[in-house]
């Protein structure tokens, strides 16, 4: 090999980071055989080893340490020289991908894409539905532009956060569930009730926890009945009886319009929690840019229509 390809060093550095040949290949939706030969037409290049087999999977060598800094500085280098040329251009053109959670992305993000494609139509979108925190893993790994979350946790430095809404953590149960009727309720009443939760990693249930540990109720005392993926499969299985849950406002809002769940606020739960737009910290393409200043501006409104009392 006579030149180093971008997609090569690209691959590189996602192996170093995962520790795996087969991760990286996952990451990147590619097979682990393309991987390997990334990495062998490298160590051709360098004529040297770049990775040797550990407990841990693969560790970069003394020499694959030196391509890291390297590669890292060569690829921020590039995309800084991209971002500026692209600065110079009138027209606002090109796609924007966005990760995000499942409250910002079924909620927010399409009125916030439709008004800002009101003034720039000929920029694009791909979202990605992924939760908290593997958005957030995505946003650091340069696979995406944004991520649209409900939590920071553990990348507060990492990247720069704007807030795009608000909500706050409200119970649900089924229309006949016994706690139905009741206008407001304690944690403490809920826990004697079989429970549906979200992923580990979901926004939501990191807050949840954090609203449980602020009233000294430990996790391991609630009743769980299992644990989904989504918030549309909460409010599924809550409208079907299988249990009780915790889930955001807005989304909890639309679903008993639906008349899915009837929806009771938690005493304890009295401050909103905020939803984040998140991006990395150095330069972006002009594009991306203009989306960052109008998110700064945009007001969320949930729409979402009430039930009429009867």
């Amino acid at each position: 090999m006579e030149t180093i390809r971008f997609d090569y060093l690209n691959t590189f550095l996602t192996v170093a980071r995962t520790h795996s040949f087969s991760i990286a290949a996952k990451e990147l939706k590619t097979s682990q055989g393309t991987v390997s030969h990334h990495v062998a037409a490298l160590e051709e290049f360098f004529d040297a080893e770049l990775f040797k087999r550990s407990a841990n999977g693969v560790d970069l060598t003394d020499s694959g340490v030196t391509l890291k800094d390297a590669a890292e500085k060569i690829i921020h280098q590039a995309t800084d020289a991209k971002a500026k040329i692209s600065s110079a251009k009138r027209t606002l053109s090109g796609t924007i991908r966005i990760v995000a959670s499942t409250i910002p992305e079924e909620h927010i993000l399409p009125g916030l894409i439709a008004e800002f494609q009101n003034k720039y139509s000929e920029v694009r979108f791909k979202i990605k539905a992924q939760d908290s925190l593997t958005s957030l893993s995505t946003l650091q790994a340069n696979d995406a532009e944004f991520a649209a979350i409900g939590t920071t946790s553990g990348f507060e430095e990492k990247f720069d956060f704007i807030p795009i809404g608000e909500d706050k953590l409200v119970l649900i149960t089924a229309c006949n569930h016994e706690l139905a009727k009741s206008k407001t309720v304690k944690l403490s009443e809920a826990l004697k009730y079989s429970v549906i939760i979200r992923e580990e990693s979901s926004g939501t249930r990191l807050e949840s926890e954090k609203l449980l540990e602020a009233n000294k109720i430990a996790y391991d005392d609630l009743k769980v009945a299992f644990e989904v993926g989504s918030t549309q499969s909460v409010i599924t299985a809550v409208s079907e009886g299988r249990g009780i849950s915790v889930i955001s406002s807005i989304a909890a809002a639309k679903a008993q319009a639906a008349s899915l769940i009837k929806v009771i606020p938690i005493m304890e739960a009295k401050a909103a929690r905020t939803l984040y737009m998140a991006r990395p910290k150095h330069a972006m393409l002009k594009p991306s840019e203009a989306f960052w200043e109008f998110c700064k501006t945009y007001k969320f409104q949930n729409n979402a229509i009430t039930c009429p009392k009867k």
